[in-house]
């Protein structure tokens, strides 16, 4: 990067940003736009959950976690950025964790629950039978 605009623009959210890359074959024309993606700045993605797998309690913000037991447990988690339908989640739990969707309010740990495959999961198994 060589330079930005040093603010952001409030309605687009975007800030002006001036790179510095080789066009020795001037395929980039002058004044032109582009969109750029720097996929190699982050090694390990933040986790991403839906809205509807949140509760809010006095404890905190929380999801439900089924153990390898069937039971649940409540993890305290430390929200990121808002998405709208999904909220990044910074701490509290793991992409192998299986979140509840869409818990119950009177959700309390402990409970045992019996977790319903999806029907991605039931026709990935057939076919692996097959």
């Amino acid at each position: 990067m060589v330079r930005t605009s040093g603010a952001i623009d409030a309605n687009s959210r975007t800030l002006l940003t001036e790179l510095e890359v080789d066009n020795s074959r001037n395929e980039i024309l002058a004044g032109a736009y582009a969109e750029v993606s720097f996929g190699d700045l982050k090694q390990d993605p933040t986790l991403v959950l839906p809205s509807n797998t949140l509760l809010f309690r006095a404890e905190g913000t929380q999801v439900g976690v089924v153990n390898a037991n069937g039971h649940v447990e409540l993890h305290k988690v430390i929200l990121g950025r808002d998405f709208g339908k999904t909220l990044e989640i910074l701490s509290g739990v793991t992409a192998a964790d299986r979140v509840i969707i869409n818990p119950s309010d009177s959700l309390v740990p402990d409970s045992v629950v019996q977790v319903a495959e999806s029907a991605v999961s039931q026709s990935a198994k057939a076919e692996k039978a097959k």
